[in-house]
């Protein structure tokens, strides 16, 4: 990047009386925001160094042990910070400067927003003397500075917010920091506005910092005054709806439950299990979708994943499609790759309720809780949750007795391999019978959208598993920093929980020098198991599976590229090639101390069958009632 020259911050805080710099009160508000946050990531960048340094005050660097995480790029930074936000469960921070970095980090942006991941995106800019320069500027005044492209009139000063004018349909927030903001006090409220907004959609936001506004003083007062959190407008509608839905359990005879995505990308996976605990177990059955997965599928009433058309098991589709007579879905994703391309059929079930987190489907009519002018909701997700966990009377089931039984069918695993492949190979479904022996509780599984994403509905869950992937939005080569976000967030955590990821080679390619930066830092080491299947296979299904552009250089000597990235003596790292179904019969993941590389061979068109269905649209017929 070009120099500028910049003030030189220091590692001491600059604080003057009450007042400190604006950089290390952000870093302060944002500690406030997420307590468990422990780490920051970007690329610095000229016009970032100002804020980056107020990074290293004592306030900020010893008092709330923050480290900054500096990766190879800044588009595998965003997906490192999407990875971090789903683990650490709360918002993570993404740093670059204008231009050249931010525009990098907008895929990976856009991937968090359609994702649904609480990520701030920090950009630094030109500073605002240079933007007050701009304005009155022209013919030969113009000074066009680095990263910023000039003005398609060359007499006339480029826009210095030509780059925001991208980001307002992939981020719900975006505020511009200024030095009047200094001296009336604004800054500090859009600071909060845009924390408080990204908060409450768990989706991005963006705060532009000019390079001069960090070492400005403001009040440090307002960090005593805490962050508003979303509260209840509309008490009554929130206890009417929680009503009417707890009258239509109350006098169902075969209820069910839907466990959507939406529930854990809104941090609400302890609320939802203290709802569903109180559920009578023999009575009111249980199900996942595809892209959710955390309901503890060791559960007596969980029946099994219900991934519509392309549900895994016919017995647990025809349970929810044709056994029903009640079904709420709590947290709805709707997507084509979590409804099985929206094959999922309800017209059997006589009652239907939808829970998202800016409407509520009961009765046939959609109320909508959230304003979208103000964004301000009459209640959220988590608040109706919460209702209808305090207001449950497991008593009140009134076709509900002892002697009923609704959990006629359970899920189980069952074996997906059954002959070896001709080449010998590794076979996709022997791998689905590797993690269906091998996963363990509370194990973290991350796959990337290569061929065995279409295997995970086959695979059953030990309860705590928590699964991650970008199904939907399927930027390929995210899986990998996304990986090492978790490995951060985990380490950050302290609750070393096993970490596993599943990554396609052509995806591996697309990122791989960040597996330098998982040698750089303190983390809880990963799996990492490649599927080097010769280039891409999921687009070989789908079209020209002999044809070249689905070809990549197919010779990497994938198990020594650690070695490359520095770990010459396998200090940090194990690796090891697996050919052979026996191969991966013989393989344990049992080394903890080190990031575990394994490289899986296995064949260029070997694929499960459920890509195919999609690939064809051919998929099971409707189910229908005898």
């Amino acid at each position: 990047m070009v120099p500028i020259a910049t003030n030189t911050g220091s590692s001491e805080s600059l604080t003057n009386g009450e007042n400190i710099p604006l950089g290390e009160y952000l870093f302060l508000r944002i500690c406030q925001a997420n307590p468990r946050l422990k780490s920051i990531f970007g690329i610095p960048g000229d016009f970032n160094l100002n804020l980056l340094e107020h990074l290293y005050t004592k306030s900020v660097a010893e008092d709330k042990k923050v480290r900054f995480i500096n990766l190879c790029n800044e588009l595998n930074a965003s997906y490192t910070v999407d990875g971090y936000a789903k683990v650490i469960d709360g918002l993570a921070v993404l740093i670059t400067t204008y231009g050249v970095g931010e525009l990098s980090a907008i895929n990976g942006v856009s991937g968090a927003f359609a994702e649904f991941a609480p990520v701030l995106h920090i950009v630094g800019t030109t500073s605002s003397k240079q933007m007050e320069f701009a304005e009155s500027s022209s013919g030969g005044n113009v000074v066009n500075i680095h990263h910023l492209v000039q003005n398609k009139n060359p007499l006339c000063a480029p826009d210095h917010n030509v780059y925001k004018k991208l980001v307002n349909d992939v981020s719900m927030v975006q505020e511009s920091l200024t030095k009047e903001g200094i001296e009336d006090g604004t800054n500090l409220e859009k600071i909060d506005k845009v924390l408080r907004v990204i908060l409450a959609e768990s989706r991005p936001g963006y705060l532009y910092i000019p390079s001069d506004i960090p070492d400005m003083m403001v009040p440090s007062s307002r960090l005593s005054e805490p962050l508003e959190k979303e509260a209840v407008v509309d008490q009554e509608l929130l206890s009417t709806i929680t009503k009417r839905i707890l009258s239509k359990f109350y006098n169902s005879k075969r209820p069910a439950v839907l466990g959507d995505t939406l529930i854990t990308r809104f941090g609400l996976q302890k609320e939802f299990e203290e709802f569903v605990a109180e559920l009578p177990a023999n009575f009111v059955r249980l199900f996942s979708t595809n892209m959710s997965r955390y309901l503890d599928e060791t559960l007596p009433n969980f029946v099994g994943t219900y991934y519509g058309a392309l549900t895994s098991n016919a017995d647990v589709r025809a349970d929810l499609e044709l056994n029903t007579d009640f079904l709420i879905t709590f947290g709805y994703m709707n997507v084509e790759t979590n409804t099985g391309v929206y094959t999922q059929n309800y017209k059997y079930i006589d009652d239907y309720v939808e829970i998202h987190p800016d409407y509520i489907l009961i009765d046939g009519e959609y109320i909508v809780t959230k304003n979208y002018k103000t964004g301000e909701r009459k209640f959220s997700m988590g608040h109706l949750v919460q209702e209808l966990w305090s207001t449950l009377d497991s008593s009140r089931f009134v076709h509900n007795s002892k002697t009923i039984n609704n959990i006629s069918f359970k899920s189980s695993p069952t074996k997906q391999h059954t002959k070896e492949s001709k080449s010998g190979r590794i076979s996709q479904t022997k791998l689905v019978d590797y993690f269906n022996e091998s996963l363990q509780e509370n194990d973290i599984l991350i796959v990337e959208t290569c061929t065995f994403m279409f295997s995970v509905p086959d695979l059953h869950f030990p309860k705590g598993v928590s699964f991650y992937s970008q199904n939907f939005y399927g930027s390929i080569g995210y899986a990998l920093p996304a990986t090492l976000g978790a490995s951060v967030a985990e380490y950050d955590l302290g609750t070393n929980r096993r970490i596993i990821l599943v990554e396609g080679d052509g995806s591996a390619q697309m990122t791989v020098q960040e597996l330098s930066t998982f040698l750089r830092y303190d983390i809880v080491p990963p799996k990492i198991f490649l599927i080097n299947n010769e280039g891409y296979t999921v687009e070989r299904v789908i079209k020209g599976p002999t044809r070249s552009y689905n070809d990549i250089q197919d010779c990497w000597q994938w198990t020594k590229l650690f070695e490359i990235f520095g770990d010459v003596n396998h200090e940090k790292h194990s690796s090891i090639i697996l050919k052979t179904d026996s191969d991966l019969d013989e393989f344990s993941m049992s080394d903890d101390s080190k990031i575990q590389f394994i490289e899986l061979s296995m064949d260029k068109l070997d694929s499960p069958e459920r890509l195919h269905q999609i690939a064809t649209r051919k998929f099971a017929s409707p189910l229908t009632r005898a």
